[in-house]
């Protein structure tokens, strides 16, 4: 009996070990499983949002949205059209599977206001569009858009003008140029040819040859057209300058002439020199300028052009210039320069003998 008994005791002792095992076994993969779940990555459909628009330049700007590839690579676009059934739809582009949940945008041309438009964005686990929304423009208003200025226009020269029709109807439009001259008291009258403007609006005019300073603006060309702001365009006189020199080192004679003719005016012989910086925005990067030396009359010569002649002692190495002043008040033309010519000194002259004269 003892024998059976001990027997019988050894058993169940080695049935209770491994149950125990098995239990503390189960209880570990138990506790494992979250873990192991944990680092696995998880990938399924894409997540997308319809963001909304920047970059806005006429009737072109950009859609804007977020995507999450959600581990796996993906394609998204954006669909848009006047009605949510869309019809048109951009190139689609790609985002690598290790890609977090990023900002995306596509430009399109052709959105106008009231437009819908959406993301959708694709990968092996599915498709998701994002939610519809509505493109408003933030103003629909036509207006044109002109530089606040344009540079001088030497007598004779080309002019340029360069602008932008803006709101929804901005692309395509025929647009013409009028003009004004000085003094500004005739009616706007068109000049040259209509354009059209391009696709985000854009439009330029060229005047071949502009002889008078003259004031411009830019018309639609429709039964209520929409006038620009008027926009002046100052005509600066044409100035040539010659140089002869004479036996004497340093002694020379500059001459030109200026168009158009002028009954008054005055001519200024200039060195360029060193200058110290001013305080205001033309002058703060200023390091050089052009100072007088010599002043001579402008001197009326025939129906087109005026002349000038002096006669120079060159007593500093430099770069000269010619430069016409007119007189104060207004007038049909602004002060002009000429080209610079690099002329070089000669000896001292004689005590008492005058330097410069004008002629």
């Amino acid at each position: 009996m003892s024998r059976i008994s001990s027997g019988r005791r050894i058993a169940w002792g080695a049935l209770a070990f491994a149950a125990t095992a098995a239990l503390s076994l189960a209880g570990i993969l138990a506790l494992s499983a979250p873990t192991l779940a944990a680092k696995q990555p998880k990938s399924g459909a894409p997540s997308v949002s319809t963001g909304g628009v920047s970059h806005v330049h006429g009737n072109s700007l950009q859609l804007q949205g977020t995507v999450d590839p959600n581990g796996a690579a993906t394609t998204y676009y954006f669909q848009w059209g006047p009605t949510v059934a869309y019809g048109s739809q951009t190139t689609p582009a790609s985002l690598p599977a290790e890609m977090k949940r990023v900002k995306v945008g596509q430009t399109v041309t052709g959105l106008l206001p009231g437009f819908h438009y959406r993301i959708v964005a694709t990968n092996s686990f599915g498709t998701k569009p994002g939610h519809d929304r509505t493109y408003k423009a933030k103003s629909s208003k036509s207006a044109f858009k002109l530089p606040k200025s344009i540079p001088n226009t030497v007598y004779g020269g080309a002019l340029v003008i360069s602008g932008t029709l803006s709101g929804a109807d901005n692309a395509g439009q025929k647009v013409i140029l009028q003009a004004s001259p000085y003094p500004y008291h005739s009616a706007f009258t068109t000049t040259g040819l209509p354009v059209l403007t391009s696709s985000t609006g854009a439009f330029t005019f060229r005047v071949s040859r502009l002889t008078t300073s003259t004031q411009f603006r830019v018309s639609t060309v429709a039964t209520r057209p929409l006038y620009s702001k008027t926009l002046t365009a100052q005509v600066a006189v044409r100035v040539s300058l010659k140089v002869r020199t004479a036996k004497r080192k340093g002694l020379v004679r500059l001459y030109g002439t200026v168009s158009p003719a002028l009954a008054r005016g005055r001519v200024y012989v200039q060195l360029l020199e060193p200058a110290r910086p001013g305080h205001n925005e033309k002058t703060e990067e200023r390091t050089t300028k052009y100072a007088s030396k010599l002043s001579t009359p402008l001197k009326h010569a025939t129906k087109t052009m005026s002349r000038y002649s002096a006669i120079m002692d060159i007593t500093q190495t430099g770069r000269y210039r010619v430069y016409v002043k007119l007189p104060s008040g207004k007038q049909a033309y602004a002060a002009g320069a000429s080209q610079s010519v690099v002329l070089k000194a000669g000896p001292a002259p004689a005590k008492g003998k005058k330097k410069q004269k004008g002629t």
